[in-house]
Protein backbone atom coordinates (compact mmCIF):
# COMPACT_ATOMS: atom_id res chain seq x y z
CA UNK A 1 0.00 0.00 0.00
CA UNK A 2 1.35 3.42 -0.98
CA UNK A 3 1.96 5.95 1.76
CA UNK A 4 1.72 9.69 1.23
CA UNK A 5 5.48 9.97 0.68
CA UNK A 6 5.45 7.06 -1.81
CA UNK A 7 2.55 8.65 -3.67
CA UNK A 8 4.39 11.96 -3.92
CA UNK A 9 7.47 10.22 -5.33
CA UNK A 10 5.34 8.28 -7.84
CA UNK A 11 3.48 11.47 -8.82
CA UNK A 12 6.76 13.31 -9.36
CA UNK A 13 8.12 10.50 -11.52
CA UNK A 14 4.86 10.33 -13.52
CA UNK A 15 4.80 14.11 -14.08
CA UNK A 16 8.44 14.12 -15.14
CA UNK A 17 7.73 11.32 -17.64
CA UNK A 18 4.68 13.19 -18.94
CA UNK A 19 6.67 16.37 -19.42
CA UNK A 20 9.40 14.42 -21.17
CA UNK A 21 6.85 12.68 -23.42
CA UNK A 22 5.22 16.01 -24.24
CA UNK A 23 8.57 17.56 -25.12
CA UNK A 24 9.42 14.57 -27.29
CA UNK A 25 6.11 14.87 -29.12
CA UNK A 26 6.74 18.56 -29.77
CA UNK A 27 10.26 17.83 -31.01
CA UNK A 28 8.90 15.21 -33.38
CA UNK A 29 6.11 17.56 -34.55
CA UNK A 30 8.66 20.25 -35.38
CA UNK A 31 10.93 17.74 -37.09
CA UNK A 32 8.04 16.55 -39.25
CA UNK A 33 7.18 20.18 -40.00
CA UNK A 34 10.67 20.78 -41.37
CA UNK A 35 10.45 17.61 -43.44
CA UNK A 36 7.03 18.61 -44.78
CA UNK A 37 8.33 22.08 -45.66
CA UNK A 38 10.99 20.43 -47.85
CA UNK A 39 8.18 19.38 -50.20
CA UNK A 40 8.26 22.97 -51.45
CA UNK A 41 11.16 23.19 -53.86
CA UNK A 42 12.35 22.99 -57.44
CA UNK A 43 12.78 19.22 -57.06
CA UNK A 44 10.57 18.16 -54.12
CA UNK A 45 11.56 15.13 -52.08
CA UNK A 46 10.79 13.66 -48.67
CA UNK A 47 12.04 10.76 -46.58
CA UNK A 48 10.54 7.30 -46.86
CA UNK A 49 7.76 6.72 -44.34
CA UNK A 50 7.01 10.44 -43.83
CA UNK A 51 3.27 9.86 -44.27
CA UNK A 52 0.84 7.39 -42.75
CA UNK A 53 -0.19 4.45 -44.87
CA UNK A 54 -2.91 5.52 -47.26
CA UNK A 55 -2.01 9.24 -47.30
CA UNK A 56 -0.38 9.04 -50.70
CA UNK A 57 -3.29 7.07 -52.08
CA UNK A 58 -5.27 10.25 -51.50
CA UNK A 59 -2.44 12.59 -52.59
CA UNK A 60 -0.15 10.72 -54.99
CA UNK A 61 3.56 11.52 -55.15
CA UNK A 62 3.31 13.37 -58.45
CA UNK A 63 0.44 15.50 -57.19
CA UNK A 64 2.43 16.36 -54.05
CA UNK A 65 5.49 17.25 -56.13
CA UNK A 66 3.36 19.43 -58.40
CA UNK A 67 2.03 21.30 -55.35
CA UNK A 68 5.58 21.78 -54.05
CA UNK A 69 6.83 23.12 -57.38
CA UNK A 70 3.85 25.48 -57.64
CA UNK A 71 4.56 27.03 -54.23
CA UNK A 72 8.28 27.24 -55.08
CA UNK A 73 7.60 29.02 -58.37
CA UNK A 74 5.40 31.57 -56.62
CA UNK A 75 7.25 32.06 -53.34
CA UNK A 76 10.80 30.74 -53.73
CA UNK A 77 12.53 28.48 -51.24
CA UNK A 78 11.55 27.97 -47.60
CA UNK A 79 13.91 29.98 -45.40
CA UNK A 80 12.46 29.15 -41.98
CA UNK A 81 9.73 27.12 -40.29
CA UNK A 82 8.10 28.79 -37.28
CA UNK A 83 5.43 27.19 -35.09
CA UNK A 84 2.53 29.59 -34.54
CA UNK A 85 0.04 27.46 -32.63
CA UNK A 86 -0.67 24.12 -31.03
CA UNK A 87 -3.62 21.78 -31.51
CA UNK A 88 -2.42 19.32 -28.90
CA UNK A 89 0.86 17.46 -28.62
CA UNK A 90 0.60 16.00 -32.10
CA UNK A 91 -0.79 18.81 -34.23
CA UNK A 92 0.02 22.42 -34.80
CA UNK A 93 0.15 25.38 -37.14
CA UNK A 94 3.31 26.76 -38.69
CA UNK A 95 4.48 29.68 -40.80
CA UNK A 96 6.83 28.92 -43.66
CA UNK A 97 8.96 32.01 -44.25
CA UNK A 98 9.60 32.18 -47.97
CA UNK A 99 12.47 33.51 -50.05
CA UNK A 100 10.36 36.02 -52.01
CA UNK A 101 8.94 37.77 -48.93
CA UNK A 102 5.77 35.73 -48.48
CA UNK A 103 4.47 33.55 -45.66
CA UNK A 104 2.79 30.20 -46.30
CA UNK A 105 0.67 28.91 -43.39
CA UNK A 106 0.92 25.16 -42.81
CA UNK A 107 -1.23 22.92 -40.64
CA UNK A 108 0.30 19.60 -39.63
CA UNK A 109 -0.86 16.54 -37.68
CA UNK A 110 1.19 13.47 -36.83
CA UNK A 111 0.18 10.18 -35.27
CA UNK A 112 0.75 9.54 -31.58
CA UNK A 113 2.66 6.32 -32.23
CA UNK A 114 6.40 6.21 -32.98
CA UNK A 115 7.73 6.95 -35.58
CA UNK A 116 4.90 9.56 -35.74
CA UNK A 117 4.29 9.79 -39.50
CA UNK A 118 2.27 12.67 -40.89
CA UNK A 119 -1.49 12.04 -40.86
CA UNK A 120 -2.66 15.46 -42.05
CA UNK A 121 -0.97 18.23 -44.01
CA UNK A 122 -2.38 21.48 -45.40
CA UNK A 123 -0.50 24.32 -47.07
CA UNK A 124 -2.47 27.56 -47.00
CA UNK A 125 -2.61 30.59 -49.28
CA UNK A 126 0.68 32.51 -49.60
CA UNK A 127 0.41 35.99 -48.11
CA UNK A 128 2.75 38.97 -47.85
CA UNK A 129 4.86 39.15 -44.72
CA UNK A 130 2.82 41.46 -42.49
CA UNK A 131 4.16 42.97 -39.27
CA UNK A 132 1.09 45.04 -38.43
CA UNK A 133 -2.19 46.36 -39.79
CA UNK A 134 -0.47 49.19 -41.67
CA UNK A 135 1.33 46.50 -43.68
CA UNK A 136 -2.04 44.85 -44.36
CA UNK A 137 -3.48 48.12 -45.65
CA UNK A 138 -0.44 48.64 -47.87
CA UNK A 139 -0.65 45.09 -49.28
CA UNK A 140 -4.35 45.53 -50.10
CA UNK A 141 -3.59 48.87 -51.74
CA UNK A 142 -1.29 47.12 -54.22
CA UNK A 143 -4.08 44.91 -55.59
CA UNK A 144 -5.43 47.54 -57.96
CA UNK A 145 -9.05 48.58 -58.33
CA UNK A 146 -10.53 50.32 -55.29
CA UNK A 147 -10.13 49.21 -51.68
CA UNK A 148 -11.99 50.22 -48.54
CA UNK A 149 -10.35 48.69 -45.48
CA UNK A 150 -10.13 49.18 -41.77
CA UNK A 151 -9.49 47.58 -38.41
CA UNK A 152 -11.10 49.05 -35.32
CA UNK A 153 -11.05 48.27 -31.61
CA UNK A 154 -14.50 48.39 -30.00
CA UNK A 155 -15.45 49.53 -26.54
CA UNK A 156 -18.06 51.68 -24.85
CA UNK A 157 -17.53 54.70 -27.10
CA UNK A 158 -16.91 55.13 -30.80
CA UNK A 159 -14.81 52.49 -32.58
CA UNK A 160 -11.10 53.31 -32.39
CA UNK A 161 -9.25 52.92 -35.71
CA UNK A 162 -6.12 50.78 -35.69
CA UNK A 163 -5.31 51.03 -39.42
CA UNK A 164 -7.38 52.15 -42.40
CA UNK A 165 -7.31 52.62 -46.17
CA UNK A 166 -10.13 54.64 -47.75
CA UNK A 167 -12.36 53.68 -44.80
CA UNK A 168 -15.18 56.08 -45.76
CA UNK A 169 -15.39 55.13 -49.45
CA UNK A 170 -18.70 53.33 -50.18
CA UNK A 171 -18.22 50.29 -52.41
CA UNK A 172 -20.33 47.41 -53.61
CA UNK A 173 -20.34 44.80 -50.84
CA UNK A 174 -22.22 41.88 -52.43
CA UNK A 175 -23.81 39.54 -49.91
CA UNK A 176 -22.41 41.45 -46.93
CA UNK A 177 -25.62 43.51 -47.30
CA UNK A 178 -27.29 40.67 -45.42
CA UNK A 179 -25.88 42.12 -42.20
CA UNK A 180 -28.48 44.88 -42.53
CA UNK A 181 -31.30 42.37 -42.99
CA UNK A 182 -30.09 40.71 -39.78
CA UNK A 183 -30.14 44.15 -38.16
CA UNK A 184 -33.80 44.64 -39.12
CA UNK A 185 -34.61 41.30 -37.48
CA UNK A 186 -32.74 42.41 -34.33
CA UNK A 187 -34.86 45.58 -34.22
CA UNK A 188 -38.07 43.57 -34.46
CA UNK A 189 -36.97 41.17 -31.71
CA UNK A 190 -35.80 44.01 -29.45
CA UNK A 191 -39.16 45.72 -29.86
CA UNK A 192 -40.99 42.51 -28.92
CA UNK A 193 -42.80 42.35 -32.26
CA UNK A 194 -41.18 39.07 -33.30
CA UNK A 195 -39.33 36.09 -31.85
CA UNK A 196 -36.66 33.94 -33.49
CA UNK A 197 -39.00 30.94 -33.27
CA UNK A 198 -41.85 32.62 -35.17
CA UNK A 199 -42.86 30.49 -38.15
CA UNK A 200 -43.20 31.94 -41.63
CA UNK A 201 -44.04 30.19 -44.91
CA UNK A 202 -41.88 29.81 -47.98
CA UNK A 203 -44.07 30.62 -50.98
CA UNK A 204 -43.87 29.78 -54.67
CA UNK A 205 -42.78 33.25 -55.80
CA UNK A 206 -39.56 34.97 -54.89
CA UNK A 207 -37.28 31.95 -55.18
CA UNK A 208 -33.80 33.18 -55.92
CA UNK A 209 -30.80 31.32 -57.30
CA UNK A 210 -27.89 29.94 -55.29
CA UNK A 211 -25.87 30.48 -53.22
CA UNK A 212 -28.07 28.61 -50.80
CA UNK A 213 -30.43 25.68 -50.44
CA UNK A 214 -33.86 27.09 -49.72
CA UNK A 215 -34.67 27.69 -53.38
CA UNK A 216 -35.15 23.91 -53.64
CA UNK A 217 -37.34 23.53 -50.54
CA UNK A 218 -41.02 22.58 -50.90
CA UNK A 219 -43.59 25.27 -51.55
CA UNK A 220 -45.32 26.36 -48.34
CA UNK A 221 -42.58 24.83 -46.17
CA UNK A 222 -42.75 26.28 -42.64
CA UNK A 223 -39.56 28.14 -41.67
CA UNK A 224 -38.64 29.89 -38.44
CA UNK A 225 -37.13 33.37 -38.55
CA UNK A 226 -34.06 31.93 -36.83
CA UNK A 227 -33.63 29.23 -39.49
CA UNK A 228 -33.89 31.80 -42.29
CA UNK A 229 -31.37 34.10 -40.54
CA UNK A 230 -28.93 31.25 -39.90
CA UNK A 231 -29.03 30.18 -43.56
CA UNK A 232 -28.79 33.78 -44.76
CA UNK A 233 -25.61 34.48 -42.80
CA UNK A 234 -23.85 31.11 -42.63
CA UNK A 235 -24.21 29.96 -46.26
CA UNK A 236 -25.45 33.25 -47.76
CA UNK A 237 -28.75 31.67 -48.77
CA UNK A 238 -30.37 34.10 -51.22
CA UNK A 239 -33.91 32.73 -50.99
CA UNK A 240 -33.79 32.80 -47.18
CA UNK A 241 -32.63 36.42 -47.40
CA UNK A 242 -35.46 37.43 -49.71
CA UNK A 243 -37.98 35.65 -47.50
CA UNK A 244 -36.78 37.69 -44.52
CA UNK A 245 -36.89 40.96 -46.47
CA UNK A 246 -40.48 40.27 -47.57
CA UNK A 247 -41.50 39.20 -44.06
CA UNK A 248 -39.91 42.15 -42.24
CA UNK A 249 -40.75 44.62 -45.01
CA UNK A 250 -38.41 46.49 -47.32
CA UNK A 251 -39.12 49.72 -45.44
CA UNK A 252 -37.98 48.12 -42.15
CA UNK A 253 -34.65 47.14 -43.66
CA UNK A 254 -34.20 50.57 -45.23
CA UNK A 255 -35.05 52.19 -41.89
CA UNK A 256 -32.30 50.32 -40.08
CA UNK A 257 -29.51 51.46 -42.43
CA UNK A 258 -28.89 54.82 -40.68
CA UNK A 259 -29.62 53.23 -37.30
CA UNK A 260 -26.75 50.81 -37.91
CA UNK A 261 -24.43 53.65 -38.91
CA UNK A 262 -24.54 53.74 -42.72
CA UNK A 263 -23.37 57.24 -43.65
CA UNK A 264 -25.06 57.42 -47.09
CA UNK A 265 -28.09 55.09 -47.24
CA UNK A 266 -29.60 56.86 -50.29
CA UNK A 267 -27.24 55.14 -52.70
CA UNK A 268 -28.62 51.72 -51.69
CA UNK A 269 -32.31 52.68 -52.06
CA UNK A 270 -34.54 50.98 -52.87
CA UNK A 271 -33.04 48.11 -50.89
CA UNK A 272 -33.17 45.25 -53.41
CA UNK A 273 -33.77 41.58 -52.80
CA UNK A 274 -31.35 39.16 -54.43
CA UNK A 275 -34.15 38.08 -56.81
CA UNK A 276 -34.61 41.67 -57.94
CA UNK A 277 -30.96 42.51 -58.45
CA UNK A 278 -30.32 39.28 -60.36
CA UNK A 279 -33.35 39.88 -62.58
CA UNK A 280 -32.41 43.52 -63.24
CA UNK A 281 -28.77 42.80 -64.06
CA UNK A 282 -29.18 39.46 -65.75
CA UNK A 283 -32.32 39.48 -67.89
CA UNK A 284 -32.33 42.76 -69.80
CA UNK A 285 -29.14 44.85 -70.16
CA UNK A 286 -31.09 47.78 -71.64
CA UNK A 287 -33.48 47.81 -68.66
CA UNK A 288 -30.51 47.58 -66.29
CA UNK A 289 -28.85 50.62 -67.91
CA UNK A 290 -32.13 52.53 -67.60
CA UNK A 291 -32.52 51.49 -63.94
CA UNK A 292 -28.96 52.62 -63.16
CA UNK A 293 -29.82 56.13 -64.37
CA UNK A 294 -33.10 56.44 -62.41
CA UNK A 295 -33.67 58.31 -59.16
CA UNK A 296 -35.03 56.46 -56.15
CA UNK A 297 -38.71 57.17 -56.88
CA UNK A 298 -38.39 55.92 -60.46
CA UNK A 299 -36.60 52.82 -59.28
CA UNK A 300 -39.40 52.03 -56.85
CA UNK A 301 -41.94 52.37 -59.66
CA UNK A 302 -39.81 50.11 -61.86
CA UNK A 303 -39.87 47.36 -59.24
CA UNK A 304 -43.66 47.50 -58.98
CA UNK A 305 -44.22 47.57 -62.74
CA UNK A 306 -41.50 45.21 -63.95
CA UNK A 307 -40.97 42.79 -61.04
CA UNK A 308 -44.39 42.39 -59.39
CA UNK A 309 -44.23 39.90 -56.54
CA UNK A 310 -40.78 38.81 -57.70
CA UNK A 311 -42.50 36.53 -60.17
CA UNK A 312 -39.76 36.69 -62.83
CA UNK A 313 -38.45 33.23 -63.72
CA UNK A 314 -34.74 33.41 -62.97
CA UNK A 315 -34.15 30.13 -64.78
CA UNK A 316 -34.22 32.19 -68.00
CA UNK A 317 -30.95 33.85 -66.98
CA UNK A 318 -28.08 33.69 -69.41
CA UNK A 319 -25.23 32.06 -67.41
CA UNK A 320 -22.77 34.47 -69.00
CA UNK A 321 -24.62 37.50 -67.58
CA UNK A 322 -22.49 37.39 -64.43
CA UNK A 323 -19.22 36.22 -65.94
CA UNK A 324 -17.73 39.72 -65.62
CA UNK A 325 -18.42 42.82 -63.51
CA UNK A 326 -21.92 44.17 -64.15
CA UNK A 327 -23.13 47.57 -62.87
CA UNK A 328 -20.81 47.22 -59.86
CA UNK A 329 -20.83 50.98 -59.29
CA UNK A 330 -24.55 51.61 -59.85
CA UNK A 331 -26.86 48.65 -59.10
CA UNK A 332 -25.73 47.11 -55.84
CA UNK A 333 -25.71 47.44 -52.07
CA UNK A 334 -23.10 50.01 -51.04
CA UNK A 335 -21.21 50.51 -47.78
CA UNK A 336 -17.77 51.66 -46.71
CA UNK A 337 -15.48 49.73 -44.38
CA UNK A 338 -16.35 52.27 -41.67
CA UNK A 339 -20.08 51.68 -42.32
CA UNK A 340 -19.57 47.94 -41.90
CA UNK A 341 -17.58 48.49 -38.72
CA UNK A 342 -20.43 50.52 -37.26
CA UNK A 343 -22.93 47.86 -38.40
CA UNK A 344 -21.01 45.08 -36.65
CA UNK A 345 -20.58 47.21 -33.54
CA UNK A 346 -24.33 47.95 -33.53
CA UNK A 347 -25.09 44.22 -33.78
CA UNK A 348 -22.66 43.54 -30.91
CA UNK A 349 -24.21 46.21 -28.68
CA UNK A 350 -27.81 45.26 -29.42
CA UNK A 351 -27.58 41.48 -29.16
CA UNK A 352 -26.38 40.82 -25.61
CA UNK A 353 -24.82 37.42 -25.30
CA UNK A 354 -26.99 36.10 -22.45
CA UNK A 355 -27.27 32.39 -23.14
CA UNK A 356 -30.74 31.39 -24.27
CA UNK A 357 -32.08 34.89 -24.85
CA UNK A 358 -33.85 35.67 -28.11
CA UNK A 359 -31.22 38.27 -29.03
CA UNK A 360 -28.40 35.82 -28.31
CA UNK A 361 -30.05 33.39 -30.71
CA UNK A 362 -30.06 36.05 -33.43
CA UNK A 363 -26.43 36.99 -32.73
CA UNK A 364 -25.51 33.32 -33.04
CA UNK A 365 -26.17 33.44 -36.78
CA UNK A 366 -22.97 35.44 -37.18
CA UNK A 367 -20.81 32.77 -35.55
CA UNK A 368 -21.86 29.65 -37.50
CA UNK A 369 -19.38 30.17 -40.34
CA UNK A 370 -15.99 31.62 -39.37
CA UNK A 371 -15.11 32.24 -43.01
CA UNK A 372 -11.34 31.78 -42.98
CA UNK A 373 -9.17 29.66 -40.69
CA UNK A 374 -9.25 31.94 -37.65
CA UNK A 375 -7.29 30.50 -34.69
CA UNK A 376 -9.72 29.73 -31.87
CA UNK A 377 -7.18 30.19 -29.05
CA UNK A 378 -6.67 33.78 -30.23
CA UNK A 379 -10.27 34.52 -31.21
CA UNK A 380 -12.72 32.21 -29.40
CA UNK A 381 -15.73 34.05 -30.87
CA UNK A 382 -15.88 35.13 -34.51
CA UNK A 383 -18.77 36.71 -36.38
CA UNK A 384 -18.41 36.76 -40.15
CA UNK A 385 -20.18 37.79 -43.34
CA UNK A 386 -18.64 38.24 -46.74
CA UNK A 387 -19.72 38.88 -50.29
CA UNK A 388 -18.44 38.11 -53.76
CA UNK A 389 -19.38 38.43 -57.41
CA UNK A 390 -17.34 39.40 -60.47
CA UNK A 391 -15.66 42.69 -59.59
CA UNK A 392 -16.71 42.56 -55.92
CA UNK A 393 -15.11 40.98 -52.85
CA UNK A 394 -15.85 41.69 -49.20
CA UNK A 395 -14.81 40.16 -45.88
CA UNK A 396 -16.27 41.61 -42.67
CA UNK A 397 -15.34 40.24 -39.25
CA UNK A 398 -16.49 40.88 -35.69
CA UNK A 399 -13.77 39.36 -33.50
CA UNK A 400 -13.56 38.76 -29.77
CA UNK A 401 -10.02 38.07 -28.60
CA UNK A 402 -9.14 35.62 -25.84
CA UNK A 403 -8.65 38.55 -23.43
CA UNK A 404 -12.20 39.78 -24.10
CA UNK A 405 -11.36 42.67 -26.43
CA UNK A 406 -13.68 43.24 -29.41
CA UNK A 407 -12.46 44.22 -32.87
CA UNK A 408 -13.83 44.65 -36.37
CA UNK A 409 -11.96 44.05 -39.61
CA UNK A 410 -13.73 45.06 -42.82
CA UNK A 411 -12.17 44.83 -46.28
CA UNK A 412 -13.84 45.46 -49.64
CA UNK A 413 -12.27 45.29 -53.11
CA UNK A 414 -14.06 46.53 -56.25
CA UNK A 415 -13.05 46.67 -59.89
CA UNK A 416 -15.59 47.71 -62.53
CA UNK A 417 -13.51 46.29 -65.38
CA UNK A 418 -12.15 42.91 -64.33
CA UNK A 419 -12.85 39.93 -62.14
CA UNK A 420 -10.75 39.78 -59.01
CA UNK A 421 -8.12 37.27 -57.94
CA UNK A 422 -9.84 36.05 -54.81
CA UNK A 423 -6.85 34.11 -53.45
CA UNK A 424 -4.68 37.26 -53.20
CA UNK A 425 -7.36 39.14 -51.26
CA UNK A 426 -8.23 36.28 -48.92
CA UNK A 427 -4.58 35.56 -48.17
CA UNK A 428 -3.97 39.15 -47.03
CA UNK A 429 -7.13 39.22 -44.88
CA UNK A 430 -6.25 35.82 -43.40
CA UNK A 431 -2.74 36.97 -42.56
CA UNK A 432 -3.98 40.28 -41.15
CA UNK A 433 -6.26 38.48 -38.69
CA UNK A 434 -3.42 36.16 -37.62
CA UNK A 435 -1.20 39.17 -36.97
CA UNK A 436 -4.04 41.02 -35.23
CA UNK A 437 -4.49 38.12 -32.82
CA UNK A 438 -0.81 37.53 -32.16
CA UNK A 439 0.05 37.99 -28.47
CA UNK A 440 2.16 41.02 -27.74
CA UNK A 441 5.83 40.38 -27.07
CA UNK A 442 6.30 39.48 -23.44
CA UNK A 443 2.54 39.19 -22.96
Amino acid sequence: MLGVRDFRILLAVTCAWALSAGAMAQDMLQRRAREAAAIIGADPSWPEGLFVEGFQAQVPDERLRAIGRQYFAQCGAVLDVQQTGSKGEHAGTFDLIMEKGAVVPMTLAITDEVPNPIAGLLFGLPAPMLRNMEDAAAALGKLGGTISFGVWELGEGEPRPVATLNPDTPLAIGSAFKLYVLGALVEEVRAGRRKPGDVITLGADGRSIPSGQMQDWPTDAPVTLSTAANLMISISDNTATDLLIRTLGREKVEGVLPTMGMADPARTLPFLTTHEIIAIKGLDPEAARAYAAMDTAARRAFLVERLPGESIDLERLDPSAFSKPAFVDSIEWFASAADLCRAMDWLRRNTPGDAGSDLAVVRGALAINRGLDIPRPRFPWVGFKGGSEPGVLNMTYLLQAADGRWMVLAATWNDTERSLKESDFLAIVQRAIWVLGKPAAGG
